[in-house]
């Protein structure tokens, strides 16, 4: 179906239903209107009877009453009956020729103004108009009109009106034919304009046939060609450059990729959410893993690194790889990360084999740490030579002492600085050993919480402590018993409890507790002091590492003790932070008593 044949059926159709809403409307509206006067008019018509029949009923002449209703409905075709009653509410007349119905003596009773009611009868709807006969007496006046004759004048008017919409919408139709025929025409010419446009033909016009709006619409649907054709001129002339830049990008990501496969270093580029993007042949080769095992995949689950790393993070991640005949190698990577777009989110981590250098680092250091021995060795002997051979012999004097001696107060200080004396010998022999590569202990039964009581009576008595120190100790259960060398031992929770005062010159708390599972038992002494940076934590147990050389330091409390405590198969771990304070955790193997 053709444009204009839509449009002329749609606006008939549209007359049609407008016409027919309009007659309904128009039907409901003229219907109660007329029955509604028609009603009126019932009303004006009792009145006007009731004003004829009030002198015959006030002389009791029936038969005038009857004559003049009969008459009253004989020229009212819309009236159906007439009766009257009494003020008593009997029946003077009425115009039934079969007999009154019983049913309506007490129906629609008026009050002081007319009253209207409904009944059905088989003649149809009848409207019961009632009113008072004689006002200040009595009596009633009935009239029954028709509905069903008033309407035939309503439907008639309708019908009327019905047959001149069909007339307008007739004669509106063919108007309306003639008339998309003038609109049409040039929309058919659009029509094949776009069509050409859809050929790409930008060059063709459309010709203007009139100067209304589809006159005007055609003018600007040339100018939009105009407009198309050097956009689609532009455009060529930006997909030719597009296409070299494409070539030289080309031949960029071509070299770049050669140079990421050619580096040493392996390149791997990551989305922002962790996940593999690129995995160079560098990659491949120094972590094992193929390229096609890495993609996809996100990076925590190839390399044991966080899912995401700020920029420039410097990480390092040790792997094991096997060769082809199965014997795993050692390999250190470093990982360095760089932000690749801020807006899209994606990373780059470059990987750096330096296990040689961290070889020769480990190398450097085991170096260093022997030539320290060396010099703990020298230290140990002319230690062992200048004091030793005094030590000896306030020893034998002391005990010479207490043979000759019979004041108990005298003895007893004499027993203190034998046991002294027995303590430094035992530090010096601790010294001797940190320089051989073996220590051996002498190992007996013994109470960790009882070595450490002593040990820090023996601080207390140091200078380093001060009253706004608080101790607090938390001994777990009971019978924290080790095998192992008491003195050495002692040395041990001497050292760190004298860092501790040292650490807290202000004061603070230094807490000690022991705890313990089924293989170890645990002492945990910490205090509130400075703390320890990080970048010193690893060498504290090396020999001649201290931050106090000014107090006369030497730095091998914290590496005899470390030695003691491994020669008893444990071990010391720290934690600390800065202003904050230090965890110093001694783990011993727990040996119960039998």
């Amino acid at each position: 179906m053709m444009l204009k044949h839509k449009i002329a059926f749609l606006f008939v159709v549209y007359l049609v239903v407008f016409g027919l809403f309009n007659v309904y409307v128009t039907w409901r509206e003229v219907s109660k209107t007329v029955t509604t006067e028609a009603l009126r008019l019932g009303k004006d018509m009792g009145y006007f009877l009731s004003e004829s029949l009030i002198e015959d009923i006030l002389r009791e002449d029936i038969l005038s009453v009857q004559e003049k209703i009969e008459d009253f409905k004989k020229i009212n075709p819309h009236v159906a009956y007439v009766y009257v009653l009494s003020p008593e509410g009997k029946l003077l007349a009425h115009t039934f020729s079969n007999g009154f119905p019983r049913k309506l003596l007490n129906f629609n009773e008026p009050s002081k103004s007319p009253s209207i009611q409904t009944i059905i009868t088989q003649e149809g709807r009848i409207h019961d108009v009632s009113l008072i006969l004689v006002p200040g007496i009595g009596g009633e006046l009935h009239i029954g009109l028709r509905e069903e004759s008033i309407l035939k004048v309503v439907n008639s008017a309708i019908l009327n009106m019905m047959l001149l919409g069909i007339l307008s919408v007739s004669v509106g139709g063919i108007v309306v034919l003639i008339s998309m025929q003038a609109i049409t025409k040039p929309i058919k010419e659009l029509e094949n304009g776009i069509e050409k446009i859809m050929r790409e033909n930008y060059a063709h016009r459309l010709a203007i046939f009139t100067d209304d709006e589809l006159g005007a619409l055609t003018k600007a649907f040339n100018k939009m060609l105009e407009e198309l054709e050097t956009k689609n001129r532009q455009v060529r002339e930006y997909i030719n450059k597009l296409k070299v830049t494409y070539r030289r990008l080309k031949r960029t990501m071509e070299r770049y990729k050669a140079l990421v496969e050619s580096v040493g270093d392996g390149i791997v580029s990551l989305s922002k959410d962790g996940v593999i993007l690129s995995w160079n042949r560098s990659a491949e080769e120094l972590t094992g893993i193929k390229r096609l095992e890495a993609m996809g995949k996100r990076i925590e689950e190839v390399l044991d690194i966080p899912a995401r790393l700020d920029i420039e993070d410097d990480l390092g991640v040790e792997l094991g790889l096997q060769d082809k005949r199965g014997k795993t190698s050692r390999r250190i990577l470093k990982i360095f990360t760089r932000k690749l777009s801020s807006e899209g989110g994606e990373w780059m981590i470059i990987l750096r084999d330096v296990t040689n250098e961290v070889i020769k680092d480990e190398l450097n250091r085991k170096l260093s740490y022997y030539e320290q021995l060396i010099n703990v060795g020298q230290l140990a002997a002319w230690i062992a030579h200048e004091v030793n051979t005094p030590l000896t012999g306030i020893m034998l004097s002391a005990e010479l002492l207490m043979v000759e001696c019979k004041d108990a107060q005298v003895k007893a200080r004499v027993e203190e600085i034998i046991s002294k004396v027995e303590t430094c010998k035992h530090r010096i022999d601790n010294i001797l050993r940190l320089a051989r590569t073996s220590y051996a202990i002498e190992r007996k039964l013994i109470d960790l919480a009882e070595v450490i009581d002593d040990s820090i009576k023996h601080c207390q008595a140091c200078k380093c402590y001060n009253e706004g120190i608080r101790i607090v100790k938390r001994y777990e259960y009971g019978g924290h018993y080790v095998f192992g060398d008491p003195f050495g031992l002692r040395e041990v929770f001497e050292n760190i409890i004298l860092n501790a005062f040292q650490a807290m010159k202000d004061g603070g708390d230094l807490k000690i507790e022991i705890d313990r599972d089924r293989e170890f038992i645990y002492v945990r002494i910490s205090d509130t002091g400075i703390g320890i940076p990080e970048e010193y934590l690893r060498k504290i147990f090396e020999p001649f590492f201290t931050t106090k050389k000014k107090n006369g330091c030497l730095g091998l409390g914290l590496s005899i003790a470390n030695a003691i405590v491994k020669a008893h198969g444990g071990e010391i771990l720290v934690e600390s932070k800065v202003g904050e304070g230090s965890v110093f955790t001694v783990k011993l193997p727990r040996r119960l008593i039998a």
